[in-house]
């Protein structure tokens, strides 16, 4: 398992640095990615794979009911290395842009000073509690959304690790919904996969990779053709947008089969983001975050 997630991380690695040498415009934001997975790695092998106790046969109840296995407050979270990570990736934060620096500054002292619980603000995140963060943003003084990112980078490892745990022996194969089967989180982006052009979704809570349906709106399940179509970004051979015209969502899908890695699609999510603006210029909705919690 823990060969697994190695290669998942050397994955997104290895994608990462193909994406600077083809995104010179987003060379500063790559970078800064590249430390924080560097940091992740590192963590990841820190924080154990959790027991979790579900019976093989209540899996095979909630996959065939359509339940996902998982809330996500029960997923287990190591405050030890959440707060050793999130320390790590406010010291990286200071050397990069001034609205990064200022609010990696902050948080540094916060945490020094007793004002900023990471225990507490990685529940409020695994547990959607709105005011909580904002709260915190607030009286610290440092913007939502660098807040809210760091914390959930800091807490992935341990989701990673809760998925590894919930997986082990467990057979998804015949999930067939557009939310996630272990948390029931909603796909950040998808990725067309092998000849036949299978598509697969990253969870933009846990992070778990599963098949999507192959045709519909992953989000509200429609699957009238006249009301689903596609578009390009110019120049962009390798990525589309899927576009619903019911819930006016739409999903990133990168096609895999000519470029790119399914393992690495939390890089392409940052990589594409010109593809999100594209998208809500013409009125669509980004339905989930990125992995970034953002």
């Amino acid at each position: 398992m823990f060969a697994q997630m190695d290669e998942l991380y050397r994955s997104m690695k290895n994608r990462l640095e193909q994406c600077k040498k083809d995104s010179k415009e987003l060379e500063e934001v790559l970078a800064f990615y590249g430390k924080v997975l560097a940091a992740q790695h590192e963590t990841q092998e820190e924080t154990s794979i959790p027991e979790i106790g579900l019976p093989e046969e209540r899996i095979k109840l909630k996959i065939e009911e359509g339940f996902p296995l998982m809330d996500s407050e029960n997923f287990s979270v190591d405050n030890n290395t959440v707060e050793r990570l999130f320390r790590k990736l406010c010291q990286l934060s200071t050397e990069e842009n001034p609205v990064l620096a200022s609010a990696g500054k902050a948080l540094l002292e916060a945490l020094d000073s007793g004002r900023l619980d990471t225990a507490e603000i990685s529940k409020a995140v695994l547990q959607n509690q709105a005011e909580t963060i904002e709260g915190y943003a607030k009286d610290l003084e440092v913007p939502l959304p660098v807040l809210q990112a760091l914390t959930k980078l800091s807490i992935q490892p341990s989701l990673l690790a809760t998925v590894a745990g919930v997986t082990r022996g467990s057979e998804l194969d015949r999930w067939r919904h557009g939310y996630c089967p272990i948390c029931g989180g909603l796909p950040a982006i998808a990725a067309l996969v092998g000849e036949e052009g299978k598509r697969e979704g990253l969870c933009s809570f846990c992070g778990h990779f599963w098949n999507l349906p192959r045709l519909g709106c992953p989000f509200c399940g429609n699957e009238k053709q006249e009301d689903l179509r596609y578009f390009y970004g110019e120049g962009d051979d390798i990525y589309r947008v899927q576009v619903c015209e019911k819930c006016k969502g739409y999903i990133k899908v990168v096609d895999t089969r000519e470029g790119g890695d399914p393992r690495a699609l939390a890089v392409d999510d940052v990589v594409t983001a010109h593809l999100d603006l594209l998208a809500e210029e013409e009125g669509y909705q980004r339905k989930a975050p990125r992995l970034w919690g953002i």
